[in-house]
């Protein structure tokens, strides 16, 4: 089991597999997720473990409306690759500092662990990571509004979303990225691509 959902070795690979590295995709599992890209998103409160909001329930959109960014979306993601994300945001944060460049991770908690749990567990990733700028977040669960409403699929085989955007429109988007260095290099584009 994954610390982040119920994840086997055979539906990681399985996941790796389907995983897909361009801005906008449609993966080979005719699995979708995610509004399209053009989309505004809308208004949610996640709770804030690290970064500037730390503590708080901050809107990601509402207090940073114009600012370039990205949400990454958690759902049943491996270790390994969120460890891989967090660091290529965290370093992507420092790089674009002076555009006041934003980054997001957001656990849905699909197996719905009880808050004090999940803060633990993502204060101490920050912790590994030395996160200064990264936000690390998380719902309440699956079934949180913002999930339908940022059309995140919750289909165990769906392991992450990530929108990258500015002025809260989508500029791209990819599902079941894998943070290998062509994966890392394409989201490194879609995010220079927000920051010019």
């Amino acid at each position: 089991m994954s610390r982040f959902g119920i994840v086997g070795t055979g539906a990681v690979a399985a996941a790796a597999l389907a995983a897909a590295l361009v801005p906008v995709i449609a993966n080979p599992a005719g699995l979708k997720s995610g509004v399209e890209k053009g989309a505004a998103l809308p208004a949610y409160h996640p709770v804030h473990v690290t970064g500037p909001d730390k503590g708080s329930a901050t809107c990601p959109v509402c207090k940073y409306p114009r600012n370039p960014a990205v949400q990454a979306w958690i759902n049943t993601d491996n270790e390994k690759n969120v460890d891989a994300l967090i660091g290529a945001l965290e370093k992507a944060s420092k790089k674009h500092a002076a555009k006041n460049f934003k980054a997001f991770v957001v656990f849905i908690n699909p197996n719905r662990e009880p808050g004090d749990t999940v803060k633990a567990r993502l204060a101490k990733i920050g912790e590994k990571h030395s996160l200064q700028h990264v936000a690390l977040t998380y719902l309440p669960g699956p079934d949180h509004e913002a999930v339908k409403g940022y059309g995140v699929n919750t289909d165990p085989r769906v392991r992450n979303t990530i929108f990258i955007y500015r002025n809260r429109t989508v500029d791209a988007k990819m599902v079941n990225f894998e943070a290998n260095e062509k994966g890392i290099a394409a989201l490194y584009d879609a995010i220079q691509h927000v920051t010019q």
